[in-house]
């Protein structure tokens, strides 16, 4: 099931990364760490290269592309007969920047590079970014990707995400959350905004957590450095709450951690939460109103694995295992009581 969520990357995937790499290199040639990035992007897989060589047949006349043995005609047609010459000529003085960048001029920084990633209610989405760092959005979640030759930053707008972050001791990777911000170097956790309270999850290496001062770190804000307050380092197999102070830092035994982050592989697991609490998170993945009508049954305790997204699976377990009468009222308004 994990391979369905978190496959790295797709073809759509790979067709987005190449256009933000092709935008990335545009105007200021690339620092050595971009290069080494560029680079390893494009022989992570020969679908890198074959899309790279996809967006060069555009212009025929582009000779470092034709010594890649790009083709330039596809099913009879030429580039000038499926875009308007304007935007195949744009399109050239890109690629030919990109490329001419990437092979002779290496010492110089990089532009930022600005994109936004959002998922709908029940959606879950893999995202590779540019530097190879690896990001699964969760279901209603939304992140800004702001970059720079100096600092990899990603704005947590809205969810939670988890992480997998290239390893660039040069360029610190940094996640602004409301008005904190975790900072790692190479490591994996995930973390999620509940309005304005962070939780974070880490399942390799250390991050670092801290308050962010004058701003949310919302898009607004994400050309300014802002002063941040270093409030604690979690290590792999810890979890922390907090919001400009520190709340909690947790031990999680590896059980625990596969099963709060076993959204990633499109399940909820409970182990005795009461139904309040399960009620609200079944809630994050459904556009079904779900309420507690009889106070009585709030803290039920309940167990079991939830595919997520099947809400009248979950609806139909809670009625039949733990006591629940639920009131289909239409097909967006549920009640739940006691039998």
């Amino acid at each position: 099931m994990m391979s369905k969520l978190v496959q790295f990357p797709n073809a759509r995937q790979i067709e987005v990364e190449a256009c933000a790499w092709i935008a990335q290199l545009d105007g200021n040639p690339p620092s050595p760490e971009d290069l080494t990035a560029f680079r390893e992007w494009i022989n992570r897989s020969p679908q890198h290269a074959q899309e790279i060589r996809r967006l060069s047949a555009l212009w025929s006349d582009l000779n470092i592309m034709t010594e890649l043995g790009v083709p330039v005609k596809k099913h009879g047609q030429t580039a000038s007969d499926k875009f308007p010459r304007g935007a195949v000529f744009a399109v050239v003085v890109v690629l030919s920047m990109a490329v001419a960048m990437f092979y002779f001029r290496p010492q110089t920084p990089v532009t930022a590079v600005n994109v936004l990633y959002s998922t709908s209610v029940g959606e879950q989405k893999p995202v590779t970014l540019a530097d190879g760092s690896r990001v699964l959005l969760n279901t209603d979640s939304r992140i800004q990707v702001n970059y720079s030759a100096q600092r990899r930053e990603v704005h947590l707008l809205r969810g939670e995400a988890y992480f997998e972050v290239a390893h660039n001791a040069k360029r610190p990777f940094m996640v602004y959350a409301g008005a904190n911000m975790v900072r790692a170097v190479g490591t994996a956790f995930t973390v999620h905004l509940k309005e304005q309270d962070v939780e974070v999850v880490v399942t390799e290496g250390i991050v670092e957590l801290s308050a962010v001062a004058n701003g949310s770190g919302g898009p607004a804000a994400k050309n300014l450095i802002r002063p941040a307050v270093k409030l604690a380092d979690i290590k792999a197999g810890q979890s922390a709450d907090f919001n400009q102070e520190v709340e909690s830092i947790q031990p999680v035994m590896p059980l625990e951690i596969k099963r709060k982050l076993s959204w990633r592989e499109g399940v909820l697991a409970f182990s005795g939460e009461p139904l309040e609490q399960v009620v609200a998170e079944i809630s994050r993945y459904t556009p079904v109103t779900i309420v507690i009508s009889d106070p009585a049954i709030r803290n039920v305790r309940i167990g079991g694995y939830f595919k997520v997204g099947a809400t009248d699976a979950m609806l139909e377990a809670l009625e039949t295992s733990f006591g629940v009468r639920v009131n289909r009222v239409n097909d967006k308004l549920v009640y739940l009581s006691a039998k």
